[in-house]
């Protein structure tokens, strides 16, 4: 739980936020800290757990409230600490004919093992009052409530309570290794020049862009739309503002075009991790999200994964792909 948040009332500057490892991960909190939480001044989505910038959690609990919409299911989750409202997508391919797209030339094998997988995809999904639920996403805040918008959830089966037995025990280390214990910044990152902190900012550009395509559920953009987004750009011209003036002359290079550039770095970063893709080579062109086929994506790669461990490579005929 929270200790003194005195202590933290000036918040780390953003370009510094990329140094904390919490920062990157799923924070495993209490729901109760996650709804206590005091949000960023400077960027919004962003919120300060004991100094610590947390922008995506990871949470466990007992689904106790279903509200079904035409696009999402709204469950609430209680972890015995709190409830906070979790935004699960329902997957828009549902309705469709099951394995309508796939090749009528793969082996009868293979389509059986597709229609197993998505039996289970679908049993994972498929919630109900009682049910042991683990969610990931990242939190926002909708009429003046906390909720997480869910980017990974499935159902837990925890019959002998395993699962909430073993995070009752590794939440308090947690908390007592990680969470209560203050970040101390690198000296070096204090007095490095602009490029580390450039980089950082324009790693926590890519984060928010990335945030903005899945809330919105956007499949395909050009970067100039990116650029007209108030938040993101307010984001953007942070590198501008605190690089350093012997490296960047302002009279040669416009802000406008070093914005332009932060976000054409950001949309590098999130093709490199796979969230956005291009057709072409050409910047200009239109870049497509993978959030349309990533509940069919994650799974196919988790049975992929468990079929090469299960079986040698030799006996599969498979080759591994670093």
């Amino acid at each position: 739980m929270q200790s003194d948040p005195a202590k933290y009332e000036a918040e780390m500057p953003s370009l510094l936020w990329g140094l904390n490892p919490v920062f990157s991960a799923f924070a495993r909190l209490y729901i109760k800290d996650i709804k206590e939480m005091k949000e960023s001044k400077q960027v919004p989505g962003i919120f300060f757990y004991n100094g610590h910038p947390i922008r995506q959690v990871d949470v466990v609990g007992t689904v106790v409230l279903i509200k079904e919409r035409d696009a999402f299911y709204n469950y609430g989750v209680d972890d015995s600490t709190g409830v906070i409202n979790c935004i699960c997508w329902k997957n828009p391919r549902e309705a469709e004919k099951p394995l309508s797209g796939l090749d009528t030339s793969c082996s009868s094998d293979l389509v059986e093992q597709m229609k197993k997988l998505q039996e289970e995809v679908l049993q994972k999904t498929k919630l109900e009052i009682g049910d042991v639920v683990k969610v990931r996403g990242h939190i926002r805040i909708y009429r003046e409530q906390r909720e997480i918008q869910a980017s990974i959830y499935y159902k837990v089966d925890d019959p002998m309570c395993e699962v909430q037995i073993s995070r009752m025990l590794e939440l308090p280390c947690l908390y007592r290794e990680v969470y209560d214990k203050p970040f101390q910044i690198p000296e070096d990152a204090q007095s490095a020049p602009g490029g580390l902190n450039l980089r950082s900012s324009i790693d926590l550009l890519g984060e928010k862009v990335k945030d903005f395509l899945l809330e919105n559920r956007i499949q395909t953009f050009y970067q100039q739309e990116l650029e007209t987004v108030d938040d993101l750009v307010s984001l953007a011209s942070q590198p501008v503002s605190r690089t350093d003036s012997k490296q960047i002359d302002s009279k040669s290079e416009p802000s406008s075009k070093l914005i332009h550039s932060a976000f054409k770095e950001a949309i590098k970063v999130l093709q490199e991790k796979g969230v956005v893709f291009q057709k072409s080579n050409s910047p200009e062109d239109v870049y497509h999200t993978f959030s349309r086929c990533y509940h069919i994506v994650r799974p196919s790669c988790m049975f992929s994964e468990e079929r090469c461990k299960a079986a040698p490579l030799w006996s599969t005929g498979t080759r591994s792909i670093e």
